[in-house]
């Protein structure tokens, strides 16, 4: 019973969740509140009993609560013993159960067995009756053949097709016998001689059969003949004849010598051997022959793959003949011719037949892949199912379709223009005896040809198969083994280095041999004339430098902003000349395209990497350097003035390392990677050229300031001391100023056009900068030496002001404003001597030091005499 019922309270009271002891307590005192509210005097004994009365009836609903609690305690561990004993029950019979399942699929599996084994057991014993069969049959007919009786032979002869294949299964068998057993008793000689003959005529026979529906394109009997032939002896005599008489080898130019076709088609390679010459086209008659080959190909394929049981020996047989004989031997008289006239003749007709035949090659590959080998991977599909198609007959012809899909667009030459290089195979060519075949024959048949290879490509998945077809790796074999022997052992390597070499030595033998002419004549005159400004245009090529080394030759050679353009003075043999390198580089960039196209992917990046090494050692040790040493010898002798065209031959040797590093990015780095050991010596070699280039050109350059900064010096060291204390009638000195003047001055605007003609504007500023500031110290000191007078004063001034004007033409504002300050000194020598004072004292001439100007005017003829100057003097 619910104990909220005994206090008049709503059933489930004190179980709610939000139960409060005081509100139950408010509850039950709340008629004894409103009595004390009424009475002035608080009364607590209602309180008690009505308490006391709650507590007994709470204390006997605990005692209830307690009583019900234990009586459920009781009850529900009756339940869960009673549901322990039936659950272990349960587990008892699953386990019962499980039990004789087990037993069940025990005596299943024996039974299974026991079946298998009863099957296996029939399957041997029907082998074995039908091989008893067979043997008996062989012993029958190896019988009739003793007594030389061929009836039944002849009779499954005239069956068709069918009697046909099993007389060829009966003579391939009952041969095998004859060699099994060549050292029987010798009554079985005539069983021997029979069989012998029979085969030889049969083989005969469906040859004769063969060839003749192959010349009336009668592809069913083609394919009956095939077929029989290759149940006789694999099929080796019927391709073998299939390949002898085919047009592509004996057509009607066969005849035609092979070294007359190469003269011709030779003879129009223009200018082979010459390295300034563009390498040629591949040679005429081998791309006309990869054509024919590719057409041959493609068309044949539709006849094989109808004729043939396993068409894709057929196209190896075929493939094979057409490269080891043909391709091969027009090739071996193609670079034999090629080699006898030049080391880079050769080169060149080895790389263009090398690309020419892997085009070629993946032509046929690609057809392989798309045509070929799923067509055959049908046919090996069938024969495994046991519904093979009579060869290819039953399938879709696909092979006309792909036939155009992969033929090439090229320009046909007439077939007379051309010959075939081979003559038919003899009978003996390809197979020596009949035994030879029969072991071929054995191997095939036990598995151990085509059929594995297809087999495998059958069991790979889709992804793999992509791309890839039965005669992938029999095509590529072919086009290693005919250049193998020019490629393979670092032959290639080894003449393509010599090729170098030789056409490094030829491009820089005018250079070398003028330099040895000037090294045997004065140095004065050597120097004249032995370097040339580039053009505009050279200076134009390449980038501004690579990181690290590279980026000092700016500090030379400067950007090409702020250039006036290129001298238009032409190069010589004895010049350092961007044509020149331009050539190196050609030379070297052809070589390097055919390392790469012959080499292999893992051997290219080594080939390219020895190359350039080649390069950047010649284009350096033999060429850069030697030119540089013989400027830097010649600024030595410090009594001839030096030769302004030394700024072009900086310019020069700056715009070939800009091609270098050109030539580096474009076409090195794409055939080499960023990655790799090699490519860090690469760039180490590079660098390091690129680097010592920089530093023999600043030396270059501060010598070349120095030696006409002291050529100036020389030219003011020949001032006379009348120059400034002239007659009054001398008007030239008025007009032009002195003699050392007009030569300087003329001097200094050659030297402001060649740094323009030949120099970046941050370049020429450096250099303009050194050479002005160096004369501006020269014309402080010269003009403290000489005693001027009155008229040469106006002399000194008009001297100063030519100097002004040619630095003026440097467009350097510092130049200019220290100039000025210089024509403001040679108003010292012009003023009178009372406003000699207001001049130094008030005008620019006030910030300069007064000893300096002191110097000055103490050169003034009326020194001693006037009082106004001893007085700045004192």
């Amino acid at each position: 019973m619910d104990p909220s019922r005994a206090f008049g309270l709503s059933e489930g009271y004190f179980a709610q969740a939000g139960f409060s002891a005081d509100e139950f307590i408010e509850q039950i005192s709340q008629v004894d509140l409103e009595f004390a509210k009424k009475n002035a005097v608080f009364e607590p004994k209602p309180f008690v009993r009505t308490f006391e009365r709650a507590l007994e009836k709470l204390t006997a609903a605990q005692g209830e609560l307690g009583a019900n609690i234990a009586q459920l305690e009781r009850s529900t561990k009756a339940y869960s013993e009673d549901h322990r004993k039936k659950m272990a029950r349960l587990k008892q019979t699953f386990s019962t159960v499980g039990s004789s399942f087990e037993r069940l699929e025990t005596q299943i599996s024996e039974v299974g067995s026991n079946t298998i084994r009863i099957g296996e057991q029939l399957d041997t014993v029907a082998k074995e009756k039908d091989r008893a069969e067979a043997i008996k049959e062989l012993v029958e007919f190896y019988a009739e053949l003793n007594e030389g009786n061929t009836a039944r032979l002849d009779e499954l002869l005239e069956g068709g097709s069918e009697g046909m294949i099993k007389v060829a299964h009966t003579l391939r068998r009952l041969n095998t016998i004859v060699v099994d057993n060549q050292y029987s008793a010798p009554t079985d000689s005539a069983a021997k001689r029979q069989i012998e003959i029979y085969s030889e005529n049969f083989e005969k026979n469906m040859l004769e059969s063969f060839e003749a529906a192959y010349r009336d394109n009668d592809v069913h009997n083609m394919s009956v003949a095939a077929r029989t032939l290759d149940a006789f002896n694999g099929g080796v005599s019927v391709v073998k004849a299939y390949i002898n008489q085919h047009p592509f080898f004996v057509s009607s130019m066969i005849n035609q010598s092979q070294d007359s076709i190469a003269e011709a088609s030779y003879q129009s390679m223009e200018g082979v051997s010459d390295i300034a010459h563009a390498p040629p086209p591949p040679d005429r008659w081998l791309a006309q022959l990869y054509a024919d080959t590719r057409e041959m190909m493609f068309k044949d394929w539709a006849v094989v793959s109808k004729v043939f049981p396993r068409p894709i020996d057929v196209m190896q047989q075929l493939l094979k003949r057409v490269f080891e004989q043909t391709i091969q031997g027009y090739l071996e008289t193609l670079l034999g011719r090629a080699d006898r006239q030049s080391k880079l003749a050769f080169l060149r007709v080895l790389s263009s037949s090398h690309a020419e035949t892997r085009k070629l090659v993946e032509d046929l590959q690609r057809f392989d892949a798309e045509t070929v080998t799923p067509a055959v991977m049908v046919l090996e599909t069938a024969r495994r199912s046991g519904n093979m198609p009579q060869g290819l007959l039953d399938m879709p012809d696909i092979s006309q379709t792909s036939s155009a899909q992969f033929s090439r667009s090229r320009s046909k030459k007439p077939a007379a223009a051309r010959g075939r290089g081979g003559e038919a195979i003899d009978d003996d060519d390809d197979v020596d005896d009949e035994a030879a075949a029969r072991d071929r024959l054995g191997e095939a048949r036990s598995g151990v040809s085509s059929a594995v290879a297809i087999a495998a490509l059958i069991g790979r998945s889709e992804g793999e198969n992509a791309g890839v077809g039965l005669l992938n790796g029999f095509l590529n074999r072919c086009c290693d083994d005919l250049f193998e022997s020019y490629i393979a052992g670092g032959n290639y390597i080894k003449v393509e280095q010599q090729h170098l070499k030789d056409a490094f030595r030829q491009i820089l033998a005018p250079f070398a041999r003028s330099r040895v002419e000037r090294q045997s004549t004065t140095r004065g005159n050597a120097l004249l004339g032995m370097f040339s400004s580039v053009t505009g245009g050279a200076a134009g090529q390449g980038t501004s430098g690579s990181p690290g080394a590279g980026n000092g030759l700016s500090g030379i050679g400067g950007g090409n902003a702020g250039l006036a353009g290129g001298q238009a003075a032409a190069e010589s043999e004895a010049s350092i000349t961007t044509a020149a390198a331009r050539t190196l580089l050609q030379v070297h960039a052809e070589a390097i395209a055919r390392a790469v196209g012959l080499e292999s992917d893992s051997a290219s990046a080594g080939a390219v990497a020895n190359l350039t090494s080649l390069l950047l050692l010649t284009l350096g040790e033999d060429y850069v350097f030697p030119a540089l040493e013989d400027i830097i010898e010649g600024l030595q002798d410090l009594r001839q003035e030096p030769d302004l065209r030394i700024f072009g031959a900086l310019r020069t040797a700056n715009v070939i390392m800009r091609l270098v590093q050109t030539h580096f990015q474009r076409a090195l780095i794409p055939f080499v990677g960023t990655g790799s050991y090699i490519y860090r010596d690469m760039v180490g070699e590079k660098n390091q050229l690129m680097s010592r280039v920089e530093i023999s050109l600043n030396l270059i350059s501060n010598k070349l300031v120095s030696a006409c900064t002291q050529w100036l010096a020389g030219i003011l060291g020949r001032q006379r001391k009348n120059d400034f204390r002239p007659a009054d009638d001398d008007f030239t000195a008025f007009e032009m100023g002195t003699q050392p003047c007009r030569q300087c001055t003329d001097y200094l605007y050659r030297i402001r056009q060649a740094c323009q003609q030949s120099m970046g504007t941050e370049n020429q500023e450096r250099v303009l900068a050194d050479i002005g500031n160096s004369l501006y110290r020269m014309l402080m000191d010269h003009f403290r030496k000489y005693v001027v007078s009155v008229a040469g004063g106006l002399v000194l001034v008009k001297d100063v002001s030519k100097y002004r004007e040619a630095i003026a033409s440097f467009a350097l504002p510092a130049l200019v404003d220290k100039f000025a300050i210089l024509q403001d000194i040679s108003n010292i020598f012009v003023v009178q001597p009372a406003a000699l004072k207001s001049l130094l004292d008030e005008g620019p001439l006030a910030r300069l030091d007064r000893a300096t100007l002191q110097g000055f005017v103490q050169m003034r003829e009326d020194g001693k005499t006037s009082s106004a100057v001893r007085q700045f003097l004192s």
